[in-house]
């Protein structure tokens, strides 16, 4: 509990009384207000929070903040020029800026965010700093609050934060996403470092277009703190764009020597990758049982990440060497029969692309696909992963993957458009389209899963129900 007016210290006119309070929570969302709370009245893509005042003070708000053109100032409701910007220095306040206490390191991109993280982790992990994960799986160490969200809403994510610093991490790695830096989550948030994977089509249903979701993504390379640095895969045209209009970027690249971190001599095999990462004069020898070019990417990045931290060389290796598998990306799932069966959460052409590029150039076998479009999300993409897997797959089987409001007949109707031949197979149901996947699984075959990947829901009309690809797999061969 703290003061109210330190609370609110810079936000509002001094003219303004304040009752002598002591606030107990900030929150946007009425329905978690509790007796000492203030209420930020957020306008939202599908809700206005001016609607939700009065349950606010229903449910004990002390103060509710607006920046609406239709409010004015009043007991009780204060008006500021912005709501956003003024919950980023309450929430500060509140927790008394602990963003400024830990190494704060944010990733953004398409593709590899979690991934990154995770051998980032690994590799601080190695060197005994005590690291919290935030991202797509959630947060490691676990936590009581379950975002729900790549990057959770400002509030939680500032209780995060002070969970971290109450708990003496050192370091905290955020996974950035694009709808975060649109809705302005990471408010008066800066970063010591700030690090880009790629950009790819998605989330277009969100953002419209490619440039905007760039634009978006750009945010994040103007949130460094003073000391910060910025690492960029440049091997695509948004890394080399966000280059050249930023100053304080180091270059990554797999593609030429010209760069401040280089990895140009590299193999790949069914066991893993070896290569050797090169700056300023230095090399590192590295080997991981990860595989795929892509993992390549993320741990190049990972690694120039920690070097930037100056981390050394012996936990660089180490942590890379103890990440041996990677939460729900190309998730090898254990069964009574040893078939080779993957789970992966990807659900764009791209990370199709490839994570079924990594499994054609490690494995002679033949590759079969489940996969599905989400509902209520980018339509533009659902018939490019049709062509993706179809070029890639012997067979593929298209099922629900979270069609939310959406009728699932007319999700896989819009991927079907993306076929050119006749081996696939369409369901309404994953769990039948997955059975009927393993029934017709050979010895000498791979299948793999998309979407979902260690994801235990499916999300059908507001609701999420109980589903796991894994427990499915598990019961049917112990059947």
């Amino acid at each position: 509990m703290i003061e109210i007016d330190k609370v609110l210290n810079t936000i509002l006119n001094e003219s303004i009384k304040l009752p002598k309070i002591l606030v107990k929570g900030l929150t946007n969302n009425s329905s978690k207000v509790k007796k000492g709370y203030i209420f930020f009245a957020f306008k939202g893509v599908n809700n206005d929070g001016n609607d939700f005042i009065e349950d606010a003070f229903k449910n004990g708000a002390c103060l509710a903040i607006t920046d609406s053109d239709k409010l004015e100032s009043q007991k009780n409701v204060v008006k500021v020029e912005d709501v956003r910007t003024a919950a980023g220095i309450a929430c500060s306040n509140f927790y008394n800026y602990p963003q400024n206490k830990v190494k704060l390191i944010g990733i953004t991109g398409t593709n590899g965010k979690t991934s990154t993280s995770t051998i980032l982790k690994s590799i601080l992990d190695a060197k005994n700093e005590k690291t919290l994960q935030i991202g797509t799986s959630g947060i490691k160490p676990s936590f009581e609050i379950n975002p729900g969200l790549t990057t959770p809403d400002i509030f939680d994510l500032y209780e995060i934060l002070n969970h971290a610093v109450k708990e003496n991490y050192k370091n905290v790695i955020l996974e950035v996403s694009s709808h975060a830096l649109s809705q302005r989550r990471i408010e008066n948030i800066f970063f010591d470092i700030t690090a880009f994977t790629n950009l790819t089509h998605d989330h277009l249903d969100y953002h419209k277009t490619m440039d905007a979701y760039f634009s978006e993504k750009l945010k994040l390379f103007k949130l460094n703190k003073d000391n910060g640095s910025s690492v960029v895969i440049i091997d695509d045209e948004y890394g080399k764009r966000i280059t050249e209009l930023n100053s304080n970027v180091k270059c990554i690249s797999l593609q030429t020597e010209d760069a401040d971190y280089s990895c140009t001599s590299y193999s790949f095999n069914s066991l893993g990758i070896a290569g050797t990462l090169a700056w300023d004069s230095k090399t590192l020898d590295f080997e991981s049982k990860l595989i795929g070019s892509f993992n390549l990417e993320n741990l190049i990045l990972a690694a120039s990440i920690a070097i930037e931290l100056n981390i050394s060389r012996k936990s660089i290796l180490e942590g890379i060497k103890n990440c041996a598998n990677i939460d729900g990306r190309l998730h090898l799932v254990k069964n009574k029969s040893n078939q080779m069966i993957f789970l992966d959460y990807a659900h764009s052409p791209d990370a199709y692309f490839r994570t079924l590029k990594a499994l054609k150039e490690n494995f002679s076998r033949p590759l079969k696909v489940l996969f599905g479009a989400g509902g209520g999300r980018d339509k533009s993409k659902r018939p490019k992963m049709a062509e993706v897997v179809e070029k890639y797959s012997t067979e593929c089987y298209l099922a629900p993957d979270n069609p939310r409001f959406e009728d699932i007949e007319l999700i896989n109707d819009d991927v079907i458009k993306g076929f050119s031949n006749k081996n696939h197979h369409i369901f309404n149901n994953r769990k039948e389209a997955l059975k009927f996947a393993l029934r017709n699984l050979k010895s000498d075959e791979i299948l793999i899963i998309f979407g979902k990947g260690t994801e235990e829901y499916q999300e059908i009309n507001g609701k999420k129900h109980f589903y796991s690809d894994s427990d499915i797999i598990k019961e049917f061969y112990e059947n």
